[in-house]
């Protein structure tokens, strides 16, 4: 589809759009420099291995470095701790190794994504486990169907898991419950004492009052954790990595898993591997921070750093607003709809539609794709061929698994669409330029590959081949050969850095600033603060648009506590606008007594073109609450999506939504 002047479409071919498309992009190159073209990735393209393959090497191509993606929107966090305090090379314990597990912000029963411990068959494994004895403890605002299975359930205020998990180090190093031998071989006395001095203010009682847990219950999760059970994992997701101080807060969950000693030591039998990518030795050891954003000069915008060739999704608005060198003016979105899930949705707006040239491959209606000048048709998942995502750093699999899926059905008759890959493998060609297909294979040939034969070179260097795969067509689970972590080479002896000097900045700052409670509650300019919630049948924006989904949720509710919504003089169904310091959405509210009182749930993904909604069709925007100028943090300019105070204005009455 390709937009006329009146800002309708019109549908064109393929190879004619792509002809335009390039001859658009060179000129803007040629004016600006590679650095005005960027990507936008999203799980429509990131779980598709030919188009990681291909897209992302396009840019590397054409030389520029404006690479986007939506997980510097989600987990940023994760990736500044590690460059901060280091990972350990080993990764976590597998769940069949552990006897407690802990989730800070993650509810996996319904998301489906906590990588490397729960990404595959959450329910199913998750319960196997409790029956063989694994003690589950959820902190998380909202009582979620993982924390029904829960043996510790805990609902704090949002914005806050950095005191629990400061008062929780406190306690664990005061009552000597720490693995002391870890410590000394990979943390150091200096550096544990620096720690323990850095977290003296945040007692049990502090951190109780500030974050709105009860008595007691900083001791009731550091017993469990750490005193009763010796072997086990705790992490993050969204709910943590959205927040304020959302750096500050993973750093210090991720420091139980140090000071615990929770990772898989020399000796410890390896139940998982990576089938897809070449062998390697597992070695207990640190890698030890590298701080990734300082090999690059920061970002004109909010001096944001560069995460291992990545920039940070939350300054792309700005990126394409702000005049000067490096300016973006171009942008192709291959499976991705940022118009829901950038933060500060007027500003993206605003952003795409002041772009010389919008290209977005999908295969759905967006409110991105109204906005764009050509739409490029990809193919569906069941139309092309395609194998089991794979990660160097990730354990998506337990055991070694791994899968190849042929197409299954074919594109319909005279449907003009494509792989995702094919779009820049089209565009190198008119551009004169030879991608490097995932860095393994120079596109220099004439004639475009096929979809399997980019399949086999991604499986080159793996430890089975593409003929292996396809005689196990619904995948296969390869035997395990007996192998065990190993102790670290000489001299590999790098250690933890716990507590950096700007850490330690963040620490003291969040110890100054006003409780959850104190910024938003009765008497206030704001009763409530937003936080983060997943939808069953959905993920992100994925799902919105399709009729069987949309039977069984007809719009994201604002999720409140009916005791809430009794003391607001308010009705569960009722049309209302929620407002925050930056913008406002409107919402129906919905009765839910999982959720803590004093905070309101709503599920991102949704919204439409501001001005134009119809919250029956678009949903509401959470985004439209999010301000991306002053509430971010530093490093990744992580705005605070959650943990956002925020007030309701009726609209309507719940008797007039109701007719």
């Amino acid at each position: 589809m390709k937009r006329q002047p009146d800002d309708s479409f019109s549908e064109i071919g393929i190879e004619q759009a792509l002809d335009e498309i390039a001859a658009r992009m060179g000129e803007i190159m040629g004016e600006s420099g590679p650095d005005a073209i960027a990507l936008f990735a999203g799980n429509g393209s990131m779980m598709n291995q030919t188009a990681v393959g291909m897209n992302r090497h396009f840019l590397h191509a054409i030389g520029s470095d404006q690479y986007f993606t939506t997980i510097t929107i989600d987990q940023s966090g994760k990736m500044v701790a590690a460059g901060r305090t280091g990972s350990w090379a080993a990764g976590p314990l597998d769940l069949v190794d552990m006897d407690v597990l802990m989730l800070f912000g993650a509810n996996p029963f319904i998301a489906h994504s906590t990588m490397s411990v729960l990404g595959v068959d959450p329910v199913k494994r998750l319960k196997h486990a409790k029956q063989r004895g694994l003690k589950l403890i959820v902190v998380d605002p909202r009582r979620t169907e993982t924390a029904a299975h829960a043996d510790l359930t805990f609902q704090p205020y949002p914005g806050e898991d950095a005191a629990i998990a400061a008062g929780l180090i406190r306690l664990i190093l005061m009552e000597g419950w720490h693995d002391a031998e870890f410590c000394d071989q990979y943390v150091g006395a200096d550096r544990l004492a620096a720690l323990l001095e850095a977290v003296e203010p945040f007692t049990p009682e502090v951190a109780e009052a500030r974050s709105g847990l009860e008595s007691e219950s900083i001791r009731a999760i550091a017993e469990m954790f750490a005193h009763q059970n010796k072997r086990g994992h705790v992490m993050t997701a969204t709910g943590s990595n959205m927040a304020r101080y959302s750096n500050l807060a993973v750093h210090m969950v991720q420091l139980l898993n140090i000071i615990c000693g929770r990772f898989p030591r020399a000796g410890t039998r390896i139940t998982s591997i990576d089938m897809l990518n070449p062998p390697k030795e597992v070695y207990a050891e640190v890698n030890p921070a590298s701080r990734p954003w300082e090999n690059h000069p920061p970002s004109r915008i909010r001096g944001a750093g560069n995460f291992f060739g990545e920039r940070v999704s939350g300054t792309l608005t700005d990126e394409i607003l702000t005049p000067g060198p490096g300016k973006i003016r171009a942008l192709i979105v291959d499976g991705a709809n940022p118009m829901t899930s950038l933060p500060d949705r007027d500003k993206a707006h605003d952003a795409l539609r002041a772009l010389d040239l919008l290209v977005v491959i999908d295969t759905w209606p967006t409110p991105t794709t109204q906005l764009a000048d050509y739409i490029l048709p990809a193919k569906l998942q069941y139309e092309r061929p395609d194998m089991s995502p794979a990660h160097p750093a990730l354990k998506f699999y337990p055991g070694a698994w791994a899968q190849f899926t042929p197409a299954i059905v074919p594109a319909p008759e005279g449907a003009d669409v494509v792989d995702d890959w094919y779009v820049f493998w089209a565009l190198a060609k008119r551009l004169g330029i030879t991608i490097n297909f995932a860095g393994m294979r120079a596109m220099d040939g004439d004639e475009p590959p096929t979809t399997e034969d980019l399949i086999e070179i991604l499986l080159e260097r793996s430890q089975t081949s593409l003929d292996e795969l396809r005689t196990h067509p619904h995948g296969r689970q390869f035997p395990m050969k007996e192998d065990f972590v190993k102790p670290p080479p000489p001299g590999r002896d790098a250690k933890f850095d716990v507590m950096p000097a700007d850490v330690l900045g963040e620490l003291n700052r969040y110890r100054n600033e006003p409780f959850a409670q104190h910024r938003a509650g009765p008497g206030r300019d704001f009763t409530h603060l937003l936080s983060s919630r997943r939808m069953r049948d959905l993920y992100n924006s994925y799902g919105v648009l399709m009729p069987t989904v949309r039977k069984r949720n007809k719009y994201n509710p604002a999720y409140l506590n009916g005791e809430d919504i009794a003391e607001l003089g308010l009705e569960s169904g009722q049309l209302v606008e929620v407002v925050s310091a930056h913008g406002r959405t409107r919402a129906i509210l919905e009765h839910d007594d999982t959720m803590r009182r004093g905070v309101v749930a709503l599920s991102q993904g949704w919204g439409g073109t501001p001005g134009q909604e119809d919250i029956m069709v678009d949903g509401s925007c959470v985004n439209a609450l999010v301000d991306t100028d002053t509430r971010f943090e530093s490093i990744n300019a992580m705005p605070h999506m959650s943990s956002v105070p925020v007030r309701f204005e009726p609209v309507r009455s719940a008797t007039t939504i109701a007719a």
